[in-house]
């Protein structure tokens, strides 16, 4: 860098060591183990978790920093699309959502959405109240508060549960063609691992997946790792999971038709169910979530 007169902006410079997550922090014993790091004389500071590219490493991997930031982007987002919702048309409110709120969840959603399926479900909470705010029927939720209670029927006056039953999002979800996001991590991993096998590249990627002896040549079989909550596990149980389903032989499709078809699976697959209740098992985990609940 010296040779090339660029410089380090030392206030912007942290480093991290990752370690498992029996081990305890802040012991003493850490503390001494800790190298220090000089670039010039100047120490490098040590830091548990930092941003890189937008994304929130820890030094356990665990990804609680990062969705607790991206659950204060997504809360700023629907504040400013509940501002803006009633001054535009409305045939652009489902762009401005896609704009403004679901492309920060999608942002780099296979590296964190293999997470602990309860963190990425407060994140699906979150894309449900936006839903209801930008989609749902608002006249019927402002109609509950315009008279009290004594004005109202005899029958009506003693407010029950279903007086604060919040209006069900998953036929809103299927009427505007909005994928949940645990959806959202199952499209996003698979165009991924689709791109790297067919284009080769990242070869640093490419070069961990295993591909399976016998279909070494068409790339239909992929070896998962040990499980974890990696992309490369995700991404292989996925593989295996879907492209069987989608019909895919080789690797000369198209991407468009394989978007489509894995879209239009994945909204068949999210309403296959019940019509207005979510599953309770609803967490998506690599093994036996796509395509097992369809009839």
């Amino acid at each position: 860098m010296t040779l090339n007169k660029l410089h380090i902006n030392m206030t912007k410079c942290c480093y991290m060591i990752f370690k498992p997550k029996t081990k305890q922090k802040h012991q003493e014993s850490d503390v001494d183990d800790n190298p220090i790091l000089m670039i010039n004389d100047i120490p490098i500071k040590l830091v548990s978790s930092t941003k890189f590219l937008g994304v929130t490493i820890d030094d356990e991997l665990s990804w609680d920093k990062h969705v607790t930031d991206l659950k204060r982007k997504l809360y700023y987002s629907l504040s400013t699309l509940s501002s803006i919702k009633n001054l535009v048309p409305k045939e652009l409110i489902k762009d401005l959502y896609f704009t403004l709120f679901e492309s920060h969840i999608s942002y780099c959603i296979s590296v964190y959405g293999g997470a602990n399926k309860r963190k990425i479900q407060t994140i699906h909470i979150i894309q449900k109240k936006a839903i209801r705010v930008l989609f749902g029927d608002v006249e019927a939720f402002k109609d509950k508060f315009k008279t009290c209670c004594r004005v109202r029927p005899i029958d009506q006056q003693i407010l029950d549960s279903k007086f604060y039953e919040k209006e069900h999002t998953k036929p809103l979800f299927k009427q505007y063609n909005i994928l949940t996001v645990q959806n959202l991590f199952i499209y996003h991993s698979f165009m991924e691992t689709f791109k790297i096998l067919k284009f080769r590249t990242p070869l640093a990627l490419l070069d961990h997946f295993q591909i399976s002896r016998r279909n070494y040549l068409t790339y239909t079989k992929l070896i998962p790792p040990s499980p974890s909550s990696t992309f490369i596990y995700s991404a292989s149980v996925l593989w295996n999971i879907i492209r069987p389903k989608l019909n895919i032989t080789d690797l000369t499709v198209g991407l468009s038709s394989i978007k489509n078809s894995l879209k239009i699976a994945l909204h068949d697959n999210q309403h296959a169910n019940s019509t207005i209740e979510w599953l309770d098992d609803y967490d998506y985990d690599p093994s036996r979530m796509l395509f097992n609940r369809q009839n």
